[in-house]
């Protein structure tokens, strides 16, 4: 894999007032002219891009995904949304609906691919072949490259990690479920929801986390390095992802191949019934891996799942050798 590249992103034309740009790094594979694929990678909640590429010293292992994944053919790139990580804050939070986050992350993908595509990503590369482009995202950011790509259809195809569309059910109290199954009534409620909850649009990661973050026996320099990697939450995007029902219409205009990776131990439910939310999805790959929870890139096991990413992104149409 060739150097890493962090770049700052225009997207002043479709974002909130308050954010004028969005912060990737780049992962160029060995040779970027023969990238079998276009990973843009979108972390989940309480969480930064730095999920992709967690920062353990080598002799404990390899913890980055993005790395690895750029290492086996993919030019990779990983995205900070608006109000996470290094990207701008909104004046007003509360704007990072789910709608804008998408339209942020549909333009930020349009302008990454198009400038890999004319050879102007970095200085000194050479233009991107017609390789496909994946979403890939965690958890709420899984749904987050659902949204772009019902209303852009920014992807050839996407990878949803640790993401079922059953939502939390168990975790929300009764002013959330009865929201259950109703998106009209869930976009209505949202804000409100929303500072009931959390009282801020980005709120902290909590000093007492509840059992969905609950780790396992992963090696204490992983979760230290998962730790540096937190962010405040998009709340209303972790509230949508959280309802069970809320994004029925946006899972269901998804009609490109999606791969469904999920921990056995993940807080999605019975992974053979994720499928079931992508009713008009033309292919579906459904990988459970051993052993992990909801933080797939810190469990043991972890390489299985980005090694089954690459061979389902080389099976794709359009990628080198499919």
């Amino acid at each position: 894999m060739r150097a890493v590249t962090t770049r700052a992103i225009d997207v002043a034309a479709v974002a909130p007032p308050g954010v004028e740009q969005c912060t990737v790094d780049v992962f160029l594979p060995p040779d970027p002219t023969r990238a079998s694929a276009i990973a843009v990678c979108v972390p989940g909640g309480y969480s930064s891009r730095r999920y992709f590429d967690l920062a353990v010293a080598p002799e404990h292992g390899e913890y980055s995904m993005a790395r690895h994944l750029a290492g086996h053919g993919m030019l990779v790139i990983i995205v900070d949304p608006p109000g996470v990580g290094d990207s701008d804050v909104p004046d007003d939070p509360f704007t990072l609906t789910p709608d804008t986050l998408a339209d942020v992350l549909a333009s930020l993908t349009e302008t990454v691919v198009e400038a890999a595509r004319e050879g102007r990503l970095l200085p000194g590369t050479d233009p991107v072949g017609p390789a496909p482009v994946l979403g890939v995202g965690h958890s709420a950011g899984a749904l987050l490259t659902v949204y772009a790509q019902a209303r852009h259809g920014s992807f050839d195809a996407l990878a949803l990690l640790g993401f079922s569309g059953r939502g939390l059910p168990e975790q929300l109290g009764p002013a959330e479920l009865a929201c259950a199954g109703d998106p009209a009534a869930a976009r209505a409620a949202l804000p409100d929801l929303v500072r009931s909850r959390f009282a801020s649009a980005l709120p902290p990661f909590p000093a007492r986390p509840g059992s969905i973050f609950a780790g396992g026996p992963e090696p204490e320099v992983a979760k230290a390095a998962l730790r540096q990697a937190r962010a405040p939450l998009l709340a209303l995007l972790g509230m949508t992802s959280m309802i069970p029902g809320a994004s029925a219409p946006e899972l269901a205009a998804i009609t490109v191949p999606v791969l469904l990776g999920i921990g056995e131990r993940d807080i999605t439910g019975e992974p053979r019934a994720v499928p079931a939310h992508f009713p008009a999805a033309t292919d579906i790959t459904l990988f459970v891996l051993a052993g992990a929870g909801h933080a797939h890139n810190i469990a043991a096991r972890r390489a299985e799942l980005w090694d089954r990413i690459v061979r389902w992104a080389g099976s794709l149409p359009g990628a080198l050798g499919s």
